[in-house]
């Protein structure tokens, strides 16, 4: 049996691009997962790198058994396009199209609506897959028996009980990281040093932000799995041996769990490789000191921090349980140790507070600026980014947008404007809009500029968008 799990291609004039950076580390899972369990199985694994006519004709020339997709809802349309011209294919009008990734599971409904698919995997899909396989190379098994899926019947959809997730995280195979060429990804930044592959060191985040959409992992609990220290190392060992001189310590937070971070930590201390290189992300109301040298200790020289806004209002409002304060100090702590910070905002936030729609201001989005410029200027994080915040499927932001009806309904999320945002605030002009767009670039270049030697040239089209947009009347 042949199988195919791709990206979503490049769309012409699309305003949101694949992720060209890293690899889909969900699909590597995917394939080590379906080697794992079937002898005689075909796997081509379509990256992000294809457009749309080269994507249709690697398919066609594969010829096979089941496609299957992965995509985020910024990436939807571009698979329903794909999607629905495979279908329009003769030879490809039976063939099996199986979605999941995050829209499909916060959003299955629209994925049925919009294109001629014909499963959504929902939540976690090594356990799922796996079975849909099974299903079409044996039929040992009825869709209906296999949880943690929709599906098309009689022109209606179905819906199978949740799948509970996969409580051991070390009982995975490693990613397939064969079936892709590292060389052709840029790293999402200029990285310490070269190879590298990124370690999923745990799945899911304990917190409800009410931006963000993380479906696949809340799809069931518990929110929050980590993999043992001994397992991470092992892992990071074998890359080590490849040649592989930065690791990315994948996560929503690395220290959401304090001693565990610190156990990985030292666990990877004790592999003794000093030319060995590490990133990850972090909560700011969990750094402490020793959480701090125990990330110098392995060369982890680069953190990202969601800061969100300068306001607390809008902090507390949006649910990220943290305040200004705990920045200030995370960073002192970091820069204690020469640890860079990459720091990412939102602007105009949107929350609702005792049925009330609540939401930032053009001033509170400059003040969220001016606190990024000091943090700057008074060196406590050495990059940023930003942009305006987006409802997801699957967030509380979304809901609450639906519910006040923030989104247009003939708005698709890939005819957005790059940076804009997807919604109509009572009281902000278009025009305030853009001033608050060029006036954050502007913020971002000179942040950029400041520390131009860690700047990814390979990247070079994204800020360079950035730079004519700022120009533009």
């Amino acid at each position: 049996m042949k199988i195919i799990l791709a990206d979503p291609p490049i769309i012409k004039n699309s305003a949101y691009k694949p992720n060209i950076y890293t690899p889909n580390l969900g699909i590597l899972y995917l394939i080590s997962y379906l080697r794992n369990n079937f002898n005689n199985l075909e796997i081509k694994y379509l990256e992000s790198f294809l457009s749309l006519k080269q994507h249709v004709k690697e398919v066609r020339e594969y010829n096979p058994d089941i496609y299957c997709i992965s995509f985020p809802t910024l990436l939807a349309n571009a698979a329903y396009k794909t999607i629905n011209i495979i279908k329009t294919e003769t030879e490809f009008q039976s063939l099996p199209i199986i979605c999941g990734g995050p829209h499909p599971t916060a959003d299955p409904e629209d994925v049925f609506a919009s294109s001629k698919a014909d499963i959504c995997v929902i939540g976690e899909g090594e356990e799922t897959l796996t079975e849909l396989v099974g299903y079409y190379m044996n039929g040992n098994k009825q869709l209906e028996d296999i949880s943690g899926i929709a599906y098309r019947k009689s022109n209606t959809i179905r819906y199978t009980p949740k799948r509970p997730l996969i409580k051991n995280l070390d009982s995975l195979p490693f990613p397939a990281w064969d079936v892709v060429d590292i060389k052709r990804y840029t790293g999402p930044t200029r990285l310490r040093a070269s190879p590298f592959k990124m370690v999923l060191v745990s799945r899911g985040c304990p917190y409800n932000c009410n931006f963000c959409s993380n479906p696949v992992w809340k799809a069931n609990k518990p929110w929050l799995r980590q993999r043992s220290p001994g397992n991470i190392a092992e892992e990071i060992e074998l890359y080590y041996e490849e040649g592989i001189r930065e690791i990315q310590l994948l996560c929503d937070e690395f220290n959401a769990k304090l001693n565990w971070s610190i156990e990985v930590c030292e666990e990877i201390k004790r592999l003794g490789h000093e030319d060995l290189y590490f990133n990850t992300n972090l909560r700011v109301d969990k750094v402490t000191d020793a959480l701090a040298k125990a990330l110098a200790d392995i060369n982890c020289w680069a953190v990202h921090i969601g800061i969100e806004s300068g306001n607390q209002r809008t902090l507390d409002g949006i649910n990220k349980k943290i305040t200004l304060e705990q920045v200030v100090n995370a960073c002192k702590i970091l820069k204690k140790y020469n640890i860079k910070i990459f720091g990412f905002a939102m602007m105009l936030n949107i929350w609702e507070e005792d049925e009330k729609l609540c939401y930032e201001s053009s001033d509170d989005v400059m003040q969220t600026l001016n606190f990024l410029r000091n943090l700057l200027h008074d060196k406590l994080i050495d990059y940023m980014s930003w942009g305006f915040v987006v409802p997801l499927p699957g967030a509380p932001l979304y809901e609450t947008c639906k519910k006040y009806n923030l989104i247009g309904k003939d708005k698709k999320l890939d005819t957005w404007k790059w940076g804009g945002i997807p919604i109509k605030l009572p009281g902000i002009e278009e025009k305030t809009m853009q001033r608050i767009k060029r006036k954050g670039m502007l913020l971002q270049i000179w942040c950029n500029l400041r520390g131009i030697k860690d700047i990814n040239w390979r990247n070079y089209r994204y800020m360079l968008g950035k730079i004519t947009y700022i120009f533009k009347k």
